[in-house]
């Protein structure tokens, strides 16, 4: 069997509300096995929406469907830091902040400190974000009952993320990158895949 990775849709730049066009390069999935796609992009601190892809069907390689075969949201996700946390986040906990914003923990990372002693220090990954996020406030897991400080702002988030179809079924797939926030732009956007052929 065989692995390749190629750039279906090159690092770009999608404006708010905009999509890309139909990428040029087709993805030919005869004697494949497994299609995996990858979705890069960096997402602004005051983005409130995120990424949509869209792939669109042939069976021949010239008239491709003029409806999506299959479509993928990728939810806004942006980052925060924090210290003095005191107990492990929780996937998919509500955090609320001090001033009543609250968002959805989708994974942190721990770059100093320990739960234990009080002063774990890292970045936490939320999604589903509203309301207001401060500098300094405190931050608190809904299902943790982890109290930590927020340490800056929210900033802008270079996300990556994958998705598997293990029973590819069109022969050819070409695709669209959405922006689905209206305000601000994506970034460094880029499409990969990899098919498993026979």
């Amino acid at each position: 069997m065989d692995k390749s990775a190629t750039t279906i849709i090159s690092s770009c730049t999608v404006k708010s509300g905009e999509t890309t066009a139909l990428s040029t390069n087709p993805v030919d999935l005869s004697r494949s096995t497994q299609l995996i796609f990858t979705v890069n992009g960096t997402i602004a601190a005051t983005a409130t929406e995120g990424l949509a892809l869209y792939l669109f069907s042939s069976t021949d390689d010239t008239t491709y469907d003029d409806k999506w075969w299959d479509k993928w949201d990728i939810p806004n996700c942006r980052q925060v830091a924090f210290t003095s946390g005191d107990y492990e986040f929780m996937p998919e906990e509500t955090v609320t902040s001090q001033a009543s914003g609250t968002a959805t923990v989708v994974g942190w990372t721990l770059s100093s400190g320990a739960w234990a002693d009080g002063d774990a220090a890292g970045n936490l990954y939320l999604e589903d974000i509203s309301g207001t996020f401060t500098d300094t406030q405190t931050l608190t897991g809904s299902t943790s009952g982890c109290s930590a400080v927020q340490n800056g702002t929210i900033a802008a988030h270079a996300i990556t993320r994958t998705y598997f179809s293990t029973s590819p079924t069109p022969l050819y797939i070409k695709c669209r990158l959405h922006n689905k926030d209206t305000s601000q732009d994506a970034t460094l956007c880029s499409v990969i895949y990899v098919k498993q052929s026979i």
